[in-house]
């Protein structure tokens, strides 16, 4: 779980490319990642400084809600109890968010063994221009060097980054595209696959991958979210 931290630190902090206005405001949809613990309450500022429940969703991405950012940070909590001699006592992540950011998808991990706060928060820009329709993302989060084939692409994908997959056009009759991921160890010379499936790549939707080591195992897997929706413009 430490090595796991590691890396995860590392593609938290390699991100920020994207350009949030000086508002203090935040179109933002989330997602739980923690194969442990699916489910968990937390609390985040609306746009007049309550605290309010987070939206999450077992499966896919949540509706949008508006949300206040603090000092320049996107801060959850706990709890929706809020002490004013301590107000960062029921903290549970916290992540800078990028200036002129105005939409974004939050990804929710456990921090790991030894971390100050219980989760980090990994963002990715959620409108059409740094992200559009019929294109996809990929989030390796192993420290495992791995490559894709979709359709006409062939996608490295760096431990601790996040890949760009351009749209996919050859596709079936059902738009989808036969779909590879592999693997390469360290010291290893030829690539493993992992797993392989047919997805959907169509102008209608947008995909986002995570490639993540089982707890314990370190065994890469893979959990693939839909979007059928950007938040609203």
């Amino acid at each position: 779980m430490i090595r796991f931290a590691v890396f995860l630190s590392s593609l938290l902090c390699g991100l920020g490319a994207f350009a949030q206005d000086a508002g203090g405001k935040l179109r933002l949809r989330s997602v739980l990642h923690d194969p442990l613990s699916p489910q968990a309450d937390l609390y985040v500022q609306d746009e007049k400084g309550a605290l309010v429940p987070l939206y999450l969703a077992l499966e896919g991405l949540t509706e949008a809600q508006n949300v206040r950012i603090t000092n320049g940070k996107l801060q959850l909590f706990d709890s929706a109890e809020y002490d004013p001699e301590k107000p960062l006592e029921h903290l549970a992540a916290s992540v800078t968010v990028p200036e002129r950011t105005n939409r974004a998808i939050a990804f929710l991990f456990p921090a790991g063994e030894g971390a100050k706060l219980p989760y980090r928060i990994l963002m990715l820009p959620d409108d059409s221009g740094a992200f559009g329709k019929g294109e996809s993302r990929v989030i390796n989060m192993t420290p495992l060097a791995m490559a894709m084939k979709a359709g006409e692409h062939n996608v490295k994908l760096p431990s601790g980054k996040v890949a760009e997959v351009p749209k996919v056009t050859k596709l079936n009759d059902l738009n989808q595209a036969h779909t590879s991921f592999y693997r390469k160890g360290e010291g290893e010379t030829e690539w493993i696959l992992i797993a392989e499936r047919p997805m959907q790549f169509d102008n209608s939707i947008r995909n986002i991958v995570l490639v993540y080591p089982m707890p314990n195992t370190g065994i890469p897997r893979l959990r693939t979210i839909i979007d059928h929706e950007l938040a609203a413009e």
